[in-house]
């Protein structure tokens, strides 16, 4: 019996080969075929040395490059290169094209089976998605024979999806050169009710073409009004995406989307799934070749890219975008009558007790934090309480019942989106008179300056804030470090009309502080969900304000809320820039 070490040499001589015939021109000689293919098995039956894994996989996507089978399964013929070529070159708002129907019917139902009935998902839930996800499948190649024999259906499609042939068609379709046969990278995703990927631009490490095959239901054809659909953003500049997407793509059993990873304009997002479906898809990334492999290229340190999460956390800030107060020199810095007078206008008197602001400082100077629940008095949380209902009842996302209200909900005189979304979106109060101008007028005050000043024992010397609106289905923050070079104090005053629905934070809105990364983790990977960073969770509940120190390098973020929300979130956020010796 030939052994391994014979067999190694002529067959990556022969893979060699073959990487170089035409597949639909050519036939390589099929006897030559056959010994080389015998004698590999007869290796893997005697557990040679023989590297198994390698031979495998090599010699299964060559199996699927010279036979008529192939061609069967995963038609890549003209009439399908052409169209999908053509449809990618004119596509906005950047280079995508989705095919349908593009794998044999028969083996992705295959694939399906095996899916859910022989893999474990883990739910997986950070400040920018909420996903029930697999490992690498790059990884099928270590399983226990026993175990990859219960997906060798999938393990099929995986191989065949980076075979040369299947590459070679999407760097066709896609214009984007040659693509790494070695380094794969999928997972399979599982979005169920509530479940969404908010706005990023897949720009990390070598991707090159970013895929999804859908194997949602066959039986039970999914519905647009489930949510789910990938939603593609054009960019106002490039690096600023639109606060809405141009193009949104339903999900459709078999139905393979893709586009090329593009620098500062392939933002996208997957919106929140509210149907009791399950929107499975693998998906995963084509990579440029790897070091070893043909057409790799040496990578240039300074032609690298960034992705739009490292975007966000070099965003250097400064003092300069803060609004000055004016304070005289040898100014009395205490709380007087007048301003005291002013407070109770809004502010519930028991806030204003000597006492209560004493219990309140000692809580403060022991945990750089402190919540204050009622804050407004009963008159003025009344009248928010009239008009924040009454803007949801009309917007219908009052009930978390009617599914997602379309993208523009909400815009009005003097309410308008914000973003850009791979940052933030949510929409800002531009009135200049009514209830929510009165109240940032009071945070923005003298009086409250000074009231902040007793309770934390820090001296604001500058703000900035908005009052803002997070409708559900729609609006949240991304994590943001804070990159002052000293602390900031966080002021904001948070309103839900239905408070219990939103405690145990199921349907987001909640804010989150967390110690940042320390520049040397993987920026895709870096807030993976069993990370124990967290450092303060405030739930998202009625007529409460929270004050909180925010050291240096400390990231904070809104959790996107969600389409079975009972209501908006409603806040005032107010950062207040501090004095250098506060910070000492």
């Amino acid at each position: 019996m030939t052994s391994a070490k014979e067999i190694q040499p002529l067959y990556r001589s022969f893979l060699k080969v073959v990487e170089k015939w035409p597949v639909d021109k050519v036939r390589p000689n099929r006897d030559l075929k056959q010994i080389i293919t015998t004698r590999v098995e007869e290796s893997f039956r005697n557990e040679s040395t023989l590297d198994i894994t390698r031979a495998q996989k090599e010699l299964f996507a060559l199996e699927k490059l010279l036979n008529n089978d192939f061609k069967q399964k995963y038609p890549l013929s003209e009439k399908i290169l052409v169209p999908a070529k053509s449809a990618f070159k004119e596509s906005k708002p950047y280079l995508h094209c989705k095919i349908d129907k593009l794998i044999d019917n028969d083996l992705l139902v295959r694939v399906r089976k095996e899916i859910l009935s022989s893999l474990h998902f883990t739910i997986k839930e950070t400040d920018i998605y909420k996903v029930n996800q697999t490992g690498d499948l790059a990884n099928l190649d270590g399983l226990p024979k026993h175990e990859l024999e219960q997906l060798k259906s999938l393990f099929e499609l995986r191989n065949a999806l980076y075979s040369s042939d299947f590459r070679n068609f999407i760097s066709q379709v896609t214009d984007c050169g040659p693509l790494s046969g070695t380094k794969m990278d999928m997972s399979i995703n599982s979005y169920q009710a509530g479940c969404h990927l908010l706005n990023h631009d897949d720009v990390i490490g070598t991707r090159r073409v970013s895929y999804i095959l859908y194997l949602t239901d066959p039986e039970a054809p999914w519905q647009p009004k489930d949510g789910g659909a990938l939603e593609l953003y054009p960019v106002i500049q490039k690096g600023t995406p639109a606060t809405e997407p141009t193009v949104i793509i339903p999900p459709q059993w078999n139905q393979f989307v893709m586009f090329t990873v593009q620098p500062g304009h392939s933002f996208h997002s997957v919106e929140e799934v509210v149907g009791t479906g399950n929107r499975l898809s693998i998906s995963g990334w084509f990579h440029i070749p790897q070091e070893g492999e043909p057409g790799y290229k040496e990578p240039s340190k300074e032609g690298e890219a960034k992705s739009s999460l490292e975007q966000l956390q070099e965003d250097e800030d400064s003092s300069d975008r803060f609004n000055k107060y004016t304070i005289q020199q040898h100014q009395d810095e205490t709380l007087t009558e007048d301003m005291l007078t002013e407070l109770k206008e809004w502010m519930n008197p028991r806030y204003l007790d000597k006492d209560m602001i004493s219990q309140m400082s000692e809580r403060f100077l022991d945990e750089s934090a402190v919540q204050c629940k009622e804050i407004l008095n009963d008159d003025i949380l009344k009248k928010l309480e009239k008009i924040t209902k009454e803007y949801d009842e009309q917007d219908k996302v009052a009930s978390g019942k009617d599914g997602i209200a379309p993208h523009g909900t909400g815009v009005r005189e003097g309410w308008v989106v914000q973003g850009p979304p791979h940052r933030s979106r949510y929409m800002v109060s531009t009135a200049q008179e009514g209830l929510f101008h009165f109240l940032a007028s009071k945070f923005e005050s003298e009086a409250f300056r000074l009231w902040l000043k007793a309770v934390t024992h820090l001296v604001p010397v500058g703000y900035r804030g908005q009052a803002r609106r997070f409708r559900p289905g729609h609006d949240y923050t991304l994590a943001t470090v804070n990159t002052l070079t000293q602390g900031i104090l966080d002021v904001t005053f948070c309103h839900v009309n239905k408070p219990d629905s939103w405690e145990d934070g199921d349907v987001g809105g909640y804010e989150s502080y967390m110690a940042g990364h320390d520049g040397e983790e993987d920026p895709a990977t870096y807030k993976a969900a069993d990370d124990d960073g967290v450092l303060l969770h405030l739930p998202a509940g009625k007529n409460e304000l929270s004050l909180v120190f925010r050291e240096e390098g400390i990231m904070r973020f809104i959790k996107y809320v969600s389409a079975k929300a009972p209501g908006s979130r409603w806040d005032f956020a107010y950062e207040y820039d501090l004095p250098e010796e506060d910070n000492e």
